[in-house]
């Protein structure tokens, strides 16, 4: 686990911009050295047994083995785009791809698309739990979380931020973060532009839509970095924000998501 300062976990701060994070700019899940925080989870888990937040029957990581059952894996995904094997050749670096490689494990369809509509616009923290961690489990089993040294959350603009009371990314990347060890980096890192929802966008239009959409006033010199958003679609937001890491210094970065389109 990484410990920074004083070689102590640093706890979860609230930022000016609504968003998590500490004063240093690292959001520090503290999964493995509180003896006192594991005692309280354990209790709390053993007089409020988790539900599924599908079915709302008992569960034991967000969802049941039946509703985790429909939801289908990309088998054999290109590590590059994420997409099933055999696909198009993947973005080229001469074509302005920044990312190394994509994970997104499961296709974005039902009942999945609903989950993730319902995280974002009822909201429902608890579902964002339940995605992020079957995400975490596929960066474990994967071995992945080794490739990178700190997460990223793809930021909301202020005024987005302020209409959905919370950040899906970053509720996704909670359960990562708490389960890899990894940082989340918050602080210095926004998205300035108000651009219109990608959902809403043809492929065309997704490009220019995000173009400048994000600033980054941090060093993040050597850093080998994971984006965490839920959907990849075309990549191209991902791929902008990746952009602005890299002029901060950023070294490899990926992108890990729930879901492929």
């Amino acid at each position: 686990m990484r410990t920074f300062g004083n070689g102590s976990p640093q706890a979860c701060q609230p930022e000016s911009d609504g968003s998590i994070g500490t004063e240093s700019g690292v959001c520090q899940l503290n999964n493995n050295g509180n003896i006192g925080g594991k005692f309280f989870h354990r209790l709390l888990a053993g007089l409020l047994p988790e539900r599924c937040q599908s079915c709302g029957g008992p569960a034991d990581a967000g969802f049941c083995a039946d509703c985790r059952a429909l939801l289908r894996r990309v088998r054999d995904p290109c590590g590059g785009c994420a997409l099933a094997r055999p696909v198009r050749p993947c973005p080229r670096p001469d074509e302005g791809w920044r990312i190394v490689g994509v994970t997104a494990p499961f296709h974005y369809e039902s009942p999945l698309d609903r989950h993730i509509h319902t995280m974002k616009f009822r909201p429902s923290r608890p579902m964002g739990r339940a995605l992020g961690q079957m995400l975490s489990e596929v960066i474990e089993s994967r071995g992945l979380a080794g490739t990178v040294d700190a997460l990223i959350p793809v930021p909301l603009h202020r005024r987005r931020l302020i209409e959905r009371g919370f950040n899906q990314a970053y509720e996704i990347a909670r359960p990562v973060a708490a389960a890899t060890g990894l940082p989340l980096l918050i602080r210095g890192i926004r998205r300035h532009v108000h651009t219109r929802q990608q959902s809403l966008l043809a492929a065309h239009e997704r490009h220019a839509n995000v173009r400048g959409a994000f600033g980054v006033d941090r060093g993040l010199e050597g850093m080998n970095v994971a984006i965490v958003d839920d959907v990849i679609t075309t990549g191209t937001t991902v791929n902008a924000l990746a952009a602005s890491l890299r002029e901060a210094g950023a070294g490899e970065i990926y992108a890990w998501a729930l879901a492929r389109v």
